[in-house]
């Protein structure tokens, strides 16, 4: 009970920091109690990570957490994309990029991108979390 708590916490804290760093396209809720339950919904699709593993009896290590992880956080982003009030996902515009001889133009990015880069990336640190954490 005290890990799963544990896991939740820092899981909502290291979803919000990610949200967070997409702005320009994620609008994240402006009453309390919507962007704790985004959160919380977050916090509990990679709480069931390892439980969905192991009924899969797939041994829950850093590669499988972070598939399986992103793979659900996926689904509960665009779930909450469609159903969530006031949480709201637009198209990534990146204004290109241009480094010496490497040039980058400018284009559009769906939302789904949006939604796959933040699983992947709050899987991935999460992942890396859990591994750091585990008691030998």
């Amino acid at each position: 009970m005290k890990e799963g708590t544990k896991l939740v916490f820092v899981s909502m804290l290291v979803f919000y920091f990610l949200l967070s760093l997409f702005q320009a396209n994620i609008h994240l809720p402006s009453s309390p109690i919507y962007l704790f339950i985004v959160l919380l919904a977050g916090g509990l699709a990679l709480l069931v990570t390892c439980p969905i593993l192991n009924f899969l009896t797939i041994k829950c290590n850093f590669l499988t957490f972070l598939v399986m992880g992103t793979l659900l956080l996926t689904g509960v982003l665009y779930l909450m994309k469609m159903f969530m009030v006031d949480f709201a996902i637009n198209d990534f515009v990146f204004e290109g990029l241009r480094a010496g001889s490497l040039e980058i133009k400018k284009f559009t990015a769906p939302p789904i991108v949006s939604i796959v880069l933040v699983s992947f990336l709050s899987s991935f640190l999460m992942s890396v979390y859990k591994e750091l954490d585990r008691k030998q």
